[in-house]
C-alpha cells in the first residue's frame, strides 16, 4: 500500500510539473492524468475491499 501512495504522489507532481510545462492539453499530461487516475481507482478499490 505504501508503494501504491508513494506512486500516486509520483505521478500527481510529474502531471503538475508537465500541465505548467507544455499546458493541460499536451498528449503527455493527459497520459499522466489517466494514469493517476488508474493509480487512484486501485488505491480506492483495495480501500473499499478492506
Amino acid at each position: 500500500m505504501n508503494y501504491l501512495l508513494s506512486d500516486i504522489e509520483k505521478t500527481r507532481i510529474e502531471m503538475i510539473e508537465l500541465a505548467q510545462q507544455y499546458g493541460y492539453s499536451n498528449p503527455n499530461v493527459v497520459q499522466c492524468s489517466q494514469k493517476l487516475d488508474f493509480l487512484l481507482n486501485v488505491f480506492e478499490n483495495k480501500q473499499i475491499n478492506h
